[in-house]
């Protein structure tokens, strides 16, 4: 993997992620005070029934709602318009702004309300979808606010037997504006300081099969099942076979 171009790598500059429409950002609200109860509103929001778990839900005509987090803030879900609602501060914008954006916005329009205000604004996890040549193929859930392609075919299984690695391709959308990046895991480390390195929410990765691949499933699409149930009637045929050199060899006795 990457026999070249390594020893150019520079260090990777990580940019903080945008948001988009339908993502989701948890939202905690403090004061520097003693008094906690002038940030008690702001932490209302949609509320969730009790016994419930958090997460974000999506109200009618695409408003969004929010549902606790933890009981340490509250997660909203940016809506169809690139904003979310929160308690009296009304419709804020998000989509197209970074966290630390929203976070000043937010602090600016709190002042009024609550004394020394303290915003925290972070992501409610990053998800990108894995398909094609890898072993667990499907969506990939992130923590972090920096997962790399790297992170994403690894925590997919790795790439698959078959797999084209030297045509890997990432398919960004941002609101509505699409980019193609094509990726070569083998010879090409360049990867590394590529736009495509670092992943953002709902990154599709395809990873291709190569032509030998495709050529036995073009042949037969279900030559893997056939090989595997070749496999179970070898091995059930040479336990029959153990058993009736048993049998005769008990009844000579």
């Amino acid at each position: 993997m990457f026999q070249k171009g390594m020893d150019s790598l520079k260090n990777y500059d990580y940019k903080a992620p945008i948001i988009q429409n339908n993502d989701g950002l948890s939202i905690q609200i403090y004061s520097a005070t003693l008094s906690q109860d002038q940030v008690a509103i702001f932490n209302m929001g949609g509320g969730a029934p009790a016994g419930a778990s958090s997460g974000l839900s999506l109200g009618v005509s695409g408003v969004a709602s929010s549902t606790s987090s933890n009981n340490t803030g509250q997660n909203y879900q940016v809506d169809i318009n690139g904003e979310i609602n929160l308690p009296i501060l009304g419709k804020i914008k998000a989509t197209g702004l970074t966290a630390e954006d929203v976070r000043k916005d937010l602090l600016v329009k709190l002042t009024p309300f609550v004394k020394d205000p303290i915003v925290i604004v972070k992501f409610v996890g990053i998800k990108v979808n894995v398909l094609g040549a890898v072993m667990h193929p499907g969506i990939q859930t992130f923590s972090s606010l920096n997962p790399t392609i790297i992170d994403a075919i690894a925590q997919a299984g790795d790439f698959a037997d078959g797999a084209k690695r030297k045509d890997v391709y990432l398919i960004r959308d941002i609101n509505g504006k699409r980019s193609t990046y094509k990726l070569d895991f083998v010879s090409d480390a360049s990867i590394f300081n590529s736009e495509a390195f670092q992943l953002v929410q709902n990154d599709l990765i395809y990873v291709p099969s190569n032509d030998l691949k495709l050529k036995l499933v073009n042949q037969d699409p279900d030559l893997q099942k056939k090989i595997q149930l070749t496999q179970i009637i070898v091995q059930a045929i040479s336990a029959m076979a153990v058993v009736v050199n048993t049998y005769f060899l008990l009844k000579r006795f």
